[in-house]
């Protein structure tokens, strides 16, 4: 490919699945709107449908659909040499997470890297029982890690709390570097109020080994006890899981583009995370959390997570609970929130200030900028 963009976006993840549609699909739209020559490069687990295809060629986007292989190691080696191979000439490359970052960098094009750093994946895989996944393969998914932090120029993270502990692992991480939590399109997820009728708590998309399913259905079942409550699962089409065992009153498979009228008929949502792991916890911000905030919805989250504990305590917006807490005030907390009219307005606001995508293209912008100005 002869053509030089000014953005080259490597994601190893789909764009039919839910993060591709939720994240990659409207920052790459959103980039293109503002000006930039942007090629995109996916791996896909089925053929793209006709209208995805038209909707970044009608938005002046190169799209190389790669097929996505094996699963484990292997497949993840392959991935990255495939990337590595065609990576085309850009002024800027975007990297999402450790293989594609690193890909890029081993692609031998001159190019300024842009290591986005989605999680601590290496340890995330290792907390969640990938398949085939072991501490020496670990240990060879650290050495992405490590290229990544010495080769790039920016980085980007979605928590400050992860980069004290990126800090300690590294010698050297780029000092150019902004966090953005994860995107939420605030103009599909908009606030109302709070629906009538029996209080709903929607769990929201794939559940992986990442989310503590036993603590889950505990604090569902000591909400049950003085609240009338329904829980709803819309899960992904992705999603492994046929059920989650939390008593779940419905279960519905919903597409990204359901969920805004899902979130909006619910009274608040929940995401527990395993404590096992907190460096892991630290790196992560379920996108999940910004629909539930950016459509007027308060929620209920593990301590640990990123940033959540100093965005949620004070502002009202929702529950933090320790895996050691008692529980039996959780429901006299919850329903102060869910009959306080102020409640949408304020988990709105807070959505608006931390995870609207609309800022974050332009945060994303203004790092590319600073990378290039770097080497003038």
């Amino acid at each position: 490919m002869k053509r030089k963009f000014d953005l080259t976006y490597l994601s190893v993840d789909s764009i039919q699945e839910g993060v591709g549609s939720s994240q990659i699909t409207p920052l790459i739209l959103g980039l293109a709107e503002r000006g930039m020559t942007v090629c995109l490069i996916t791996f896909e687990k089925k053929q793209p449908p006709k209208e995805v295809v038209e909707l970044f060629s009608n938005a002046g986007v190169v799209w190389i659909a790669n097929e996505f292989g094996k699963s484990g190691a292997i497949g993840g080696i392959s991935r990255l040499n495939n990337l590595r191979q065609i990576t085309p000439d850009s002024s800027i490359l975007h990297g999402r997470s450790d293989i594609a970052t690193a890909a890029g960098i081993l692609s031998g094009v001159n190019v300024l890297v842009l290591w986005d750093v989605r999680s601590l994946w290496s340890d995330q895989r290792l907390l969640i029982g990938t398949s085939g996944w072991n501490n020496l393969t670990a240990r060879g998914a650290r050495t992405l890690e490590n290229l990544s932090a010495k080769k790039s120029v920016g980085m980007t993270t979605l928590t400050a709390a992860v980069v004290p502990i990126l800090q300690q692992r590294h010698k050297r991480i780029p000092e150019i570097r902004e966090v953005i939590p994860t995107c939420v399109q605030t103009t599909k997820f908009l606030p109302s109020s709070m629906p009538r009728g029996q209080v709903t708590c929607l769990l929201s998309g794939t559940f992986n080994n990442y989310y503590d399913i036993n603590r889950t259905k505990q604090i569902l079942d000591e909400l049950r006890k003085s609240v009338d409550l329904r829980v709803i699962w819309a899960r992904g089409g992705e999603s492994p899981a046929e059920k989650l065992g939390v008593g779940e009153d419905l279960i519905v498979t919903a597409s990204h583009s359901e969920m805004p009228r899902l979130v909006k008929e619910s009274h608040f949502g929940i995401a527990i995370c395993k404590s096992d792991n907190q460096d892991s916890l630290a790196a992560a911000v379920p996108t999940k959390i910004g629909e539930f905030l950016a459509s007027g919805r308060p929620v209920i989250v593990s301590r640990g997570i990123g940033d959540l504990d100093q965005m949620l305590q004070g502002t009202r917006t929702g529950c933090v609970v320790d895996h050691n807490d008692s529980l039996q005030d959780l429901s006299e907390r919850l329903t102060s929130l869910i009959n306080d009219l102020d409640t949408p307005d304020r988990c709105r606001a807070l959505a608006m200030q931390h995870f609207d995508m609309e800022k974050s293209v332009d945060k994303y912008l203004g790092i590319y900028e600073r990378m290039r100005l770097q080497t003038h």
